[in-house]
């Protein structure tokens, strides 16, 4: 087996993960801090259309999982990125919130055909050996993504204006062709390997009930306090800190930036020490460095942030992962209800967290501290999960690249 680091497949997959992480990392920017102003959007819309956005993201995952695993990732991989890039670059020309919600909402479909196939894939690429590991290295091209998404936001539209969201899915659009071109490489890489799955979804029989049960909740938590907790920081330091909006972009990229690294610090730990104590230490770490944030409410935050986001960022590879695991049959399928439901569960938190935001409720301030509860629960609920080791996971079989009945190999 090649090295992850001379491995095609998983190459071209994080590029896409980049690509696609670095809009959706760049829409609470758009949505927060210019389209509010444009459209005049109070807290309970920046919530609601982020909401919209995720969910539209999620809950068609599943599908474009069984379709991916049906026909191959290859077109999904490119035309997810291309559909997600176009539809984006028109939010900032709407003139309602109506048009900017629904525009939002099909964007959303570009994420949710490249996030299934795309995870399974880095999982069965990397091999039994190193499967966190290699989950980690896609997922850094994702936090990545969302780290640089803050950030270019906030340079290009503050700029351009509102309509330099064209600006912004350009930089995107440049990925488009290298992207093709790496899953071609991939595709040739994986010829003439075969392939097994079976579409009857069968759960691993080494989660009980309860472990089941758990994972659920410990996917939920994490995504309810980390999505709400993006998505709303630079609101809060803007709003309540007096930062400029180029201030609190910078603050949020910095946390998203070193949370990718973060994230594949986590994926080798875990497969050293196993993801369950790479859970629990993650989140009960990250709780009191969030909390601390919003208490100083000044530029000393930018030295919490990186902290924070390492921290945060060790729990995401091992949750995938032994969600993947749970689905050991059928990647594409099992990725995107993973992924989709992670995500749906983000979205309603987002929505949540913005209709307490609101002053005739909690307030910003009260609803962000209420936040930094949420991952001392994760914790807990993670220690009722199983600690699988190499032997215990089967790796699923899967075909990232291809259009043909054959799999990924060991390349």
């Amino acid at each position: 087996m090649k090295p992850l680091w001379k491995n095609v497949t998983l190459w071209s997959l994080t590029l896409g993960h980049f690509s696609v992480d670095m809009l959706a990392g760049a829409m609470p920017i758009i949505v927060g801090l210019y389209l509010k102003e444009t459209l005049l959007l109070d807290l309970s819309q920046i919530g609601l259309m982020l909401a919209v956005y995720k969910l539209t993201s999620s809950l068609a995952q599943p599908l474009f999982g069984y379709l991916s695993d049906l026909y191959g990732g290859r077109w999904f991989a490119v035309g997810g990125v291309l559909w997600m890039a176009i539809l984006q670059g028109t939010i900032g020309f709407l003139p309602n919130f109506t048009s900017a919600v629904i525009v939002g909402a099909l964007a959303g479909f570009g994420s949710a055909a490249f996030h299934p196939q795309g995870a399974a894939g880095a999982n069965a690429a990397a091999g039994p050996q190193h499967k966190t590991a290699g989950v980690a290295m896609f997922m850094l091209g994702g936090n990545m993504g969302y780290a640089v998404g803050p950030i270019l936001a906030a340079l290009i539209i503050g700029w351009a204006g509102v309509r330099g969201t064209a600006l912004l899915s350009l930089v995107t659009l440049l990925t488009v062709p290298m992207l093709y071109f790496l899953t071609g490489q991939a595709q040739r890489s994986t010829a003439g390997i075969k392939r097994s799955a079976s579409w009857k979804i069968e759960l691993n029989p080494l989660f009980s009930t309860l472990a089941i049960v758990a994972l659920l909740l410990t996917m939920s938590m994490r995504a309810w306090s980390q999505e709400s907790y993006s998505a709303f920081l630079p609101q809060f330091f803007v709003d309540i800190a007096n930062f400029s909006k180029a201030e609190a972009s910078l603050l949020s990229s910095v946390m998203l930036f070193v949370l990718a690294f973060g994230s594949v610090t986590g994926g080798y730990l875990a497969d050293k020490i196993g993801g369950v104590r790479v859970m629990v230490v993650s989140m009960l770490v990250s709780a009191p460095l969030m909390a601390l944030m919003f208490l100083l409410g000044d530029y000393r935050a930018f030295f919490i942030a990186p902290v924070l986001g390492f921290a945060s960022g060790a729990a995401w590879p091992p949750m995938l992962v032994m969600a993947q695991s749970l689905f050991p049959k059928n990647a594409g399928v099992g990725s995107g209800m993973a992924l989709g439901f992670v995500f749906a569960m983000g979205a309603l938190g987002i929505n949540f967290t913005g209709w307490l935001a609101e002053p005739v409720h909690l307030g910003l301030y009260a609803a962000m501290m209420m936040l930094c509860i949420v991952p001392i629960l994760t914790a807990v609920f993670a220690l009722f999960l199983p600690s699988l080791s190499r032997e215990d996971v089967q790796i699923p079989t899967v075909q990232p690249m291809r259009a043909t009945s054959k799999g990924v190999g060991d390349d």
